[in-house]
């Protein structure tokens, strides 16, 4: 196996799609809000049409400052390990997550990469185990148990990963090896006293 202890987080670019994602979100909500805060002006009180504009916007923008501390603070805790024998992923804000995903347990490695990520050349590298009991997806596929998003180099990354993958021994051949061990057995057991019986048939 070889030696590597790579250590690395996700690329800037990601709080930029992210920043661009509560753009357009902000937008979506101002494309009904401000009409509506316009007719309150027109047809309302000027007291009653201020209470339903300060009732919209203010919400909407203590939202946005929030989302704007959350996605830096978010972008602060992801965190990514390729260590000899695992993969480690870190992530959360308040509720910190820390993933461990033995190399020989990788079943397949897969890469997602939306149009606006792909607009800041960011990619996603999904890694799935053999075993894993998470809930299958509407499709009828298995989650990821492991996801290395936010990177530029998921090829690259991809790459090293099958690299190491196939380096070792799958857990899935060892369990196959473990369950054909009991059958070796059997026969071998078999074999024995179909030569006793032979014996015992010579001796009468």
């Amino acid at each position: 196996m070889t030696n590597i202890n790579e250590q690395f987080g996700a690329h800037p670019n990601l709080k930029k799609l992210y920043y661009t994602y509560l753009a357009i979100v902000t937008v979506i909500f101002l494309a009904w809000i401000l009409p509506v805060t316009t007719a309150a002006f027109i047809f309302l009180p000027i007291n009653s049409a201020l209470i339903v504009a300060i009732s919209l916007l203010v919400p909407l923008f203590l939202l946005i400052v929030f989302t704007w501390y959350w996605i830096a603070q978010y972008y602060a805790s992801i965190s990514y390990a390729l260590t000899d024998n695992e993969i480690v992923v870190q992530k959360g804000v308040w509720w910190k997550k820390k993933s461990y995903v033995p190399y020989n347990r990788i079943t397949n490695i897969n890469i997602l990469q939306g149009p606006i990520s792909r607009r800041f050349q960011l990619g996603t590298v999904l890694i799935q185990t053999a075993g894993f009991s998470g809930a299958a997806g509407s499709a009828g596929a298995r989650p990821a148990e492991a996801v290395i998003f936010g990177v530029k180099n998921f090829e690259e990354i991809k790459d090293k990963l099958m690299n190491f993958v196939r380096e070792i021994r799958p857990v899935a051949v060892e369990a196959r090896a473990e369950a054909l061990a009991p059958q070796d057995i059997n026969r071998q057991i078999l074999a024995e006293l179909k030569k006793i019986s032979k014996i015992l048939k010579k001796k009468t």
